[in-house]
């Protein structure tokens, strides 16, 4: 990182890492691990036997995620996990349990209604009434044809996602632009994760800069993602699941990680609760206790 001077790293003896159950070896310099944080120094400098023999296991990190470790540590910067390509019986599989799962909309002449659609639709010749179509109260209301009328207030799933999108202090990063998954086909669980275990593994050896640079980069992409009519919901169950099964609270104050994912899901809940996986995630008590909570904020 740029607050270590390069001659000390330098300087430097290496450090070495068994990454992951085939215990891959990975080197660093000892003195950059060890100004990462007061964990990291006790297991470079202490008196543990790794310390004296320079090197230690970490059989539960991939080694993907410490790979991205070891650019953030050189760099402050890394980059997230690819996105790739669904294959079909994924994609077919993800379809059928879409249609089984959840409850079709309304439909008007064999089409079904989008809600994020807006309030009417254009002008048919075949049926004139078609433009008096209506998705959502609110909106009508919002975009009533009455002169003079008042535009209706957003609705507390609105204001909530509003409060999402400023949770995170994007400021160091202001300049960063996130673009949105516009691919359904394209699995993102990857890149969601990738950021999530290196959170896992800042929160563990107290690195507040990776920690606060992960959930900032996870913050901007969940901004942006596109569930696609629930084809990406399986994407964030996974990383739900993944996170509350790796991270904890601490005391009365909420693991932020967590924190920020139960307001996502109670945002999008409507379009999560049919699959299948989320489902099965929401039997943990710690994230169903968390969404509940947010859901309950929602309707207040």
């Amino acid at each position: 990182m740029a607050s270590v001077p390069y001659e000390i790293i330098a300087a430097s003896k290496p450090f070495r890492f068994l990454v992951g159950p085939d215990k891959k070896e990975f080197s660093m310099h000892a003195e950059l691990v060890a100004r990462m944080s007061k964990p990291l120094w006790t297991l470079v400098n202490g008196e543990w036997k790794e310390s004296k023999e320079r090197f230690t296991e970490w059989p539960d990190v991939d080694e993907g995620t410490f790979v991205r470790f070891c650019e953030f540590a050189y760099t402050g910067d890394y980059k997230a996990a690819e996105p790739f390509e669904d294959t079909p019986e994924v994609l077919n599989g993800e379809k059928s349990s879409e249609a089984t799962a959840s409850t079709p909309g309304p439909t008007v002449n064999g089409e079904r209604i989008i809600e994020e659609a807006s309030a009417y639709d254009e002008p048919s010749p075949e049926d004139p009434w078609d433009t008096l179509r209506i998705t959502k109260k609110s909106k009508a209301r919002k975009y009533s044809p009455y002169p003079g009328e008042s535009p209706s207030p957003p609705s507390n799933k609105d204001i909530m996602w509003r409060k999402f999108q400023e949770e995170i202090n994007d400021e160091p990063d202001r300049r960063v632009k996130e673009t949105s998954n516009t691919d359904p086909s394209k699995n993102y669980s990857e890149v969601l994760l990738s950021h999530a275990r290196l959170y896992a593994l800042a929160d563990c050896y107290d690195i507040d800069t990776l920690m606060g640079l992960s959930i900032r980069k996870l913050h901007r992409t969940l901004k942006v993602f596109n569930l696609h009519k629930g084809a990406r919901v399986t994407d964030v169950a996974q990383l739900v699941d993944y996170s509350y099964k790796n991270t904890m609270n601490k005391g009365d104050e909420p693991d932020k990680l967590r924190s920020l994912l139960a307001t996502y899901v109670a945002c999008n809940i409507e379009e999560m609760w049919p699959n299948v996986y989320f489902q099965d995630v929401l039997e943990s008590a710690d994230a169903s206790k968390a969404i509940i909570g947010e859901l309950l904020r929602r309707l207040n």
